[in-house]
């Protein structure tokens, strides 16, 4: 519901075995959108480098804060959210299809890439990334915020990099997006502002703070939405040893999460199917972000309920 507090850590930085299960890609793109460059992760679903399948075409799963999606070794505090594991229990299982999970790099993770030497960051870069509004709560200093650029850089920038190099479906109605804290408002916000980019989303814990709850504003009243969006949060976001009003925060954004749920429900022209989950117990983490993406994934690739006919 919040961003991660930052926090510096000074450690013996130890060698690191990738934990990448499955054939994953990473490769940089050039942002005209952000006038940067980031890497791309894109994993591949089993059987896709099958001759049998050298002409199926795939939906694609677009993951913001990739760094974390994949690999032990890549990922913020080494908090793995096990996207690839998790991915491949349910394909393989026929859960769900098979498709390609890409997980894009935030502006935090390139930094380095733009500057003539090292430079620390403290997640501004990704804040201003992912927020569309100034934060009166979390960065307040921070108001030259970038979040309303973020569905022009998946639009322009990531999917057509990724249509370009794989097999892809084209098209909102076989891409899906999914988020968490920051990135999980950037992703609310382009289900909001652009509905049409992305048919499924997965939310987690969004940073409904952001702009003094204007994201919450901004979802009453909705023409579109997105076709289905699973929502997750926990009941212990916040630690007491973060807040000393922890309690009454995490009561306020699971309310706030409800009424978010019955936002999107009530999108006029096409309502959104919402599936909330309150996760009992739950921080604020990649891993408890790992724990809940099953259940999304079930939820937005379940299969459409055959709608009965008037024959007569």
């Amino acid at each position: 519901m919040f961003a991660l507090v930052s926090v510096c850590i000074l450690a013996e930085e130890k060698p690191c075995k990738p934990t990448v299960t499955g054939h994953l890609d990473v490769f940089p793109i050039v942002s005209t959108t952000f006038h940067n460059t980031r890497d791309l992760r894109v994993w591949l679903p089993p059987g896709y480098d099958d001759p049998a399948n050298a002409a199926k075409k795939y939906p694609v799963l677009y993951l913001l804060d990739g760094k974390g999606a994949f690999d032990e070794c890549t990922a913020y505090l080494h908090e793995e959210m096990h996207a690839d594991e998790t991915l491949t229990e349910l394909i393989t299982s026929g859960k769900i299809p098979p498709l390609i999970a890409v997980g894009v790099d935030n502006g935090s993770d390139v930094i380095d890439r733009n500057s003539d030497g090292p430079k620390a960051d403290t997640g501004n870069g990704r804040a201003l990334e992912y927020m569309p509004y100034p934060g009166t709560y979390y960065l307040p200093d921070l108001h030259d915020v970038h979040g309303s650029q973020l569905p022009d850089f998946l639009a322009q920038d990531v999917i057509p990099a990724v249509a370009a190099k794989y097999r892809v479906l084209s098209g909102g109605k076989n891409a899906a997006l999914w988020g968490a804290s920051l990135s999980g408002a950037a992703a609310l916000y382009i289900a909001i502002e652009r509905p049409e980019l992305f048919d499924r989303m997965i939310i987690e814990s969004p940073s409904l703070f952001v702009g003094n709850g204007q994201l919450l504003r901004d979802s009453v009243s909705l023409t579109n939405a997105p076709n289905r969006i699973a929502l997750g949060i926990g009941t212990e976001e916040a630690l007491d040893s973060w807040f000393p009003n922890a309690a009454t925060l995490n009561a306020g954004w699971v309310r706030m999460m409800h009424s978010l749920a019955d936002n999107l429900k009530a999108a006029a022209y096409s309502p959104t199917q919402v599936q909330l989950t309150i996760a009992e117990g739950a921080h604020h983490s990649n891993v408890e972000f790992g724990k809940r993406f099953a259940a999304g994934l079930l939820f937005i690739y379940a299969p459409e309920p055959v709608r009965p006919t008037n024959d007569k």
